[in-house]
């Protein structure tokens, strides 16, 4: 971590996340995956020089880390602050003008079930956390969520290996606004339905879908 010399610089914050496609590569990546230049420069619909460029003022700021594997370089966010930071913004944005069927078509998807980062979010994000609320699988204290005893059997008997010592956050929505599950344990179950199958990643966005190997229970969430 850097010496601060002085008090943050805001403005130059804001500078950064003010440019229309910085925050289209930002929000592509909110999808916890590493892309090229040539993938992000498709999924923003901007040329190769331009995504360069912008990935370089992201980078520099330390809001992206590059991985190098063969002749590839990945980019990805740098953690989940960052994650954190854009999904706030989300939350006091206001939306914008649906032009086309296809944006249209992403925002349902988007609203229904995505992933915010690491844990899952949209209608089926929030379906899941007061399905677990509802069950005493986990309650409540103040903004941190933890595992009830009754919640650790359950957990087991999904197969989660682990719910000892993970804590959940409170995660403000910004399609359903109301809280979805986020913090170790929202990663962790995100993490094990992945494993499992029973949801998959979209690849044109970071909408997910429910996939017929998932339990019963969980296809009466996706469907709420």
């Amino acid at each position: 971590m850097k010496a601060m010399d002085g008090v943050p610089n805001l403005t130059e914050t804001l500078k950064l996340i003010s440019d229309p496609t910085r925050i289209e590569l930002l929000t592509v990546l909110l999808d916890h995956r590493y892309y090229t230049v040539t993938e992000l420069s498709k999924k923003g619909h901007v040329s190769l020089s331009t995504t360069s460029y912008h990935l370089k003022k992201l980078t520099d700021a330390g809001w992206i880390e590059t991985y190098k594997q063969g002749k590839n370089v990945y980019y990805g966010l740098v953690d989940e602050s960052i994650a954190t930071i854009l999904e706030s913004l989300m939350n006091v944005s206001a939306p914008k003008t649906i032009q086309s069927y296809n944006q249209k078509q992403e925002y349902v998807e988007l609203s229904d079930a995505r992933t915010c980062y690491t844990h899952l979010a949209g209608k089926f994000g929030v379906s899941l956390f007061e399905f677990l609320i509802e069950n005493s699988y986990v309650e409540k204290k103040g903004y941190e969520v933890i595992v009830t005893d009754c919640g650790k059997k359950f957990f087991a008997g999904i197969g989660m290996r682990r719910t000892e010592g993970l804590v959940g956050k409170l995660c403000m929505d910004w399609s359903e606004r109301t809280f979805h599950l986020a913090g170790s344990l929202g990663k962790n179950i995100c993490s094990h339905f992945l494993e499992q199958g029973w949801i998959e990643k979209s690849e044109k966005n970071r909408s997910i879908q429910v996939t017929n190997l998932c339990p019963d229970w969980v296809g009466l969430i996706s469907k709420k």
